[in-house]
């Protein structure tokens, strides 16, 4: 009899995870960067009033995010992924069709709507049902995906935009994306491999008994005024807001008088290293604990800004943005394990929705507070000094979150 916690379709699910993170998240939010300039300089706008669009639509998920665990149990997970998918599809494409700002803000929110009912929330639970041995390699591959998509899709849209207009090349965007979620819509699979007689991938029944009696949580004491608690919403909400630098680093390549195929390398190079450090720190949590992985991926974000700022030569430059890839790895991955981690499975799906929305805030609204900063001052010093006051601050606030976190008896 084969073992219902080391199957084939355990890996056939996290392939089709991968899949819509690289749709969701990948194509919406990693590689909508290379579209600013262009749109900007083509409509005669500020860069920063085209980018309140993706920050609208980062908001919008955000909220959507919130209610997702409702929508679910209502009306069931296939038809919450069909309307996600078809709703930020058909809104991508639709920006294709207008030039009216106030048209790209409403797009922009329906995008994330849709972009929300099948990115973070879905996929966490996902990986967290499916995979109990190896979940932190699942989690950052599959959330690693959305670096994949960015350092594929990144130099592919540079040139489509080049050579078919940004107008044509946000059509193609809305195709990819249906083609990447296509079989998690179409394959046969549950949110939880219980419901259909399975067991999460290396599932230990005996360990599982020994760690209810041993360290089962009180949760009747647990308030959201746990000092744990509103650090790591600190952290989410200024860590992830750094992340949106990076689909400003084409532009930040042009202010250094660098051509825009540099750029569109820039934010592959950013991209791969969101692939390489996610897979990092997943194995890294698994070895030294999330914390300690989550501090390596801190300080390695700073190093990156510092490069970014101080260096000059082209070929550096891109090593730079590649190590800046660290940013994505605490709000996608870590956030998730550090939820687990302090607060266990029994809260999670209270607790990490709120969590999320505290990130998703932060990344809306950097991605159009960079754009204004670069228009206003001429340069992206000021975000950069930022972004490292915030990770010099959010490096004793893991630590000290984990101090407080609550006790299990």
């Amino acid at each position: 009899m084969n073992d219902p916690s080391r199957t084939l379709k355990h890996w056939l699910v996290l392939a089709i995870a991968c899949g819509m993170s690289a749709s969701a998240v990948g194509l919406t939010m990693n590689v909508i960067g290379v579209f600013y300039t262009p749109v900007a300089q083509d409509l005669n706008i500020y860069r920063g009033s085209f980018a309140l669009h993706a920050t609208l639509a980062s908001v919008a998920l955000a909220v959507i995010s919130l209610f997702f665990t409702t929508l679910l149990y209502r009306y069931g997970w296939k038809k919450v992924l069909i309307a996600g998918v078809t709703l930020a599809s058909l809104s991508t494409m639709a920006m294709a069709f207008t030039t009216q700002l106030w048209v790209f803000y409403i797009l922009g929110m329906i995008r994330g709507i849709g972009a929300g009912l099948y990115a973070m929330i879905p996929l966490s639970m996902i990986i967290n049902n499916w995979f109990e041995e190896k979940k932190g390699f699942a989690m950052s591959l599959s959330f690693g995906s959305t670096g994949i998509a960015g350092a594929i899709f990144s130099p592919v849209f540079t040139a489509l935009i080049n050579a078919l207009g940004w107008e044509y090349s946000f059509v193609v965007m809305g195709l990819i994306m249906i083609a990447l979620a296509l079989p998690a819509i179409l394959y046969r699979y549950e949110l939880d491999p219980k419901d259909e007689g399975l067991l999460p991938y290396g599932y230990d029944e005996a360990k599982e008994s020994r760690q209810r009696l041993i360290k089962q949580p009180n949760w009747t004491t647990f308030s959201y005024t746990n000092i744990a608690f509103i650090l790591i919403f600190i952290i989410a909400f200024t860590h992830t807001s750094i992340a949106g630098i990076s689909q400003h680093l084409p532009g930040y390549a042009e202010s250094n008088f660098l051509s825009e195929q540099i750029g569109g390398v820039l934010l592959s190079a950013v991209m791969i290293g969101n692939i390489t450090f996610k897979l990092i720190i997943g194995s890294l949590s698994d070895t030294v604990g999330i914390v300690k992985a989550s501090v390596i991926m801190l300080v390695l974000t700073a190093v990156s800004i510092v490069m970014l700022l101080t260096l000059s030569n082209t070929y550096l430059l891109i090593f730079s943005a590649f190590l800046f890839g660290t940013v994505f790895t605490v709000p996608a991955v870590a956030l998730p394990l550090l939820t687990t981690e302090f607060f266990g499975k029994e809260l999670y799906v209270r607790i990490y929705p709120i969590l999320s929305f505290s990130a998703g805030i932060g990344a809306a609204l950097s991605m159009t507070l960079v754009g204004y900063a670069y228009d206003f001052t001429g340069s992206y010093v000021l975000a950069f000094t930022i972004a490292l006051i915030f990770i010099a601050v959010n490096i004793p606030l893991l630590f000290i979150a984990q101090k407080h976190a609550p006790k299990r008896t």
